[in-house]
């Protein structure tokens, strides 16, 4: 089901890839222009669609934009790691393990810390917001 909201036309498309054509600066090389035209083409059909988004769709569309797009690795300087993408989406979490901090943090929270400890790169995550829990995690969880 599509939102009945979210069905462009084809004519409204074309308005504005021609807007973005007109707005394109104008070069002799062959190549410098169409890299422009693609880069205009892009933004004013980005900023048409997500103008056009209810609120509390655009924070979903410019993330499933930007996942794309690292997974595709075109974010220079940017590197796409499909563990990392799968833990976002799915929050695995380890169940009835003891919770230390259950002063202030839900245990569900500590058993999606001990299961990010499984990622690398997180390893020494939990032990560290275990030490450092009254002063830098704690502020910033509340």
């Amino acid at each position: 089901f599509i939102e009945h909201m979210y069905q462009y036309s084809l004519e409204s498309f074309v308005c504005f890839l021609y807007k973005a054509i007109d707005r394109t600066a104008n070069t002799d090389d062959m190549e410098e222009r169409c890299r422009l035209l693609i880069s205009m083409i892009r933004m004013t059909i980005f900023r048409w669609v997500n103008r056009g988004l209810f609120e509390s769709h655009k924070l979903i569309f410019c993330s499933m934009l930007t996942f794309k797009l690292l997974q595709l690795a075109r974010l220079p300087g940017e590197e796409f790691n499909g563990s990392f993408f799968t833990f976002l989406l799915r929050a695995p979490a380890v169940i009835g393990a003891d919770n230390p901090l259950s002063e202030w943090l839900p245990n569900k929270c500590w058993g999606l810390i001990l299961k990010l400890t499984e990622l690398e790169g997180f390893e020494s995550f939990a032990a560290n917001m275990e030490k450092d829990a009254p002063s830098r995690f704690k502020e910033w969880f509340n």
